[in-house]
């Protein structure tokens, strides 16, 4: 009784707000939306079979299209029933595959948690006591940005060895070498630090054009204190920016995950295509890697949506 009670509370609260147009216009918009999330996905899965299966249409520097179309076919049902994909012809692919797929994004993650929380930091430092030297600091920043990501990672796996020759002292490992010897810090940093150094670009050059608009002047003549409009005005204002540059921020760090875990050997999903080469083991990976970022992007858009 209690429940059928909240749920007609429930009903005519949403009445009342939007009516009965309105409430069933939302519900068809939340249904075209998840429809039209599922056409989107299927498409994008369809997208990487085509792109997959091109090595066979070029087979032999002949176009055979025959080949290509039974291709794409085989390929679909191996991997829309999740049967028979296999690597190297004879190992089953889906017990080798996910595993090193979390490993990857678990890595992944951690970076990019790593570097968003640094560059606010550093942000907040740079607008709260670097005011005037900001001009400077940003010029320092996008010199070492012209620093190719490789020769970052060399860089510090020479240090280490450097310092380890020198003193007799190795404080991280250079590379991995098995399970007792996993690299963690430095393809922390390589995988982290040229996003770190790119959204602390974005972050500044944003607050200190939030701070420019008229807005802030009102909340500085109400008596606002600066740390309290910084948190919660700015940093409202410029959360929609950040999110218009996540798909950058994503092709950014896969690309470097891929030198990060050939270079120290990461026993990722990446390291694992490149020792593996194949069809349907890249198609399968790149399907994976896209389905996280997918949903999010997706959600992110239904939030606006349903606001």
């Amino acid at each position: 009784m209690k429940k059928l009670e909240i749920n007609t509370a429930v009903h005519y609260n949403l009445m009342g707000k939007f009516g009965d147009e309105g409430v069933e216009n939302m519900v068809r918009k939340v249904i075209l939306c998840l429809l039209q999330i599922v056409v989107q996905y299927i498409s994008g899965v369809l997208i990487f079979i085509f792109i997959g299966s091109l090595p066979v249409l070029l087979r032999d520097l002949t176009f055979d299209t025959e080949g290509y179309f039974k291709s794409i076919k085989d390929l679909a049902i191996k991997i829309f029933t999740l049967t028979g994909l296999t690597y190297n012809g004879q190992h089953e692919m889906l017990p080798a595959v996910m595993g090193r797929f979390f490993y990857s994004m678990t890595t992944l993650g951690t970076a990019l948690i790593a570097a968003t929380a640094a560059a606010f930091l550093l942000s907040y430092l740079l607008v709260l006591f670097f005011e005037k030297q900001k001009d400077y600091i940003l010029s320092f920043i996008e010199i070492i940005r012209s620093v190719p990501d490789v020769l970052w990672m060399f860089l510090l796996q020479a240090v280490v060895i450097w310092v380890f020759k020198t003193f007799g002292v190795k404080f991280v490992q250079t590379t991995s070498l098995g399970t007792d010897h996993q690299a963690f810090l430095l393809p922390l940093i390589s995988l982290s630090l040229p996003l770190f150094l790119f959204l602390t670009q974005i972050i500044v050059l944003k607050i200190f054009e939030e701070l420019d608009q008229q807005y802030i002047l009102l909340a500085k003549a109400k008596g606002l204190s600066y740390f309290y409009m910084l948190n919660v005005h700015v940093l409202r204002n410029i959360s929609q920016d950040l999110q218009g540059h996540f798909k950058t921020i994503v092709w950014m760090m896969l690309s470097t995950l891929v030198m990060v875990e050939y270079i120290f050997n990461l026993d990722g999903l990446m390291l694992f295509n490149i020792k593996h080469i194949s069809v349907e083991l890249f198609v399968f990976s790149c399907i994976l890697f896209f389905t996280p970022f997918f949903l999010i992007y997706r959600l992110i858009d239904f939030r606006r949506l349903t606001l």
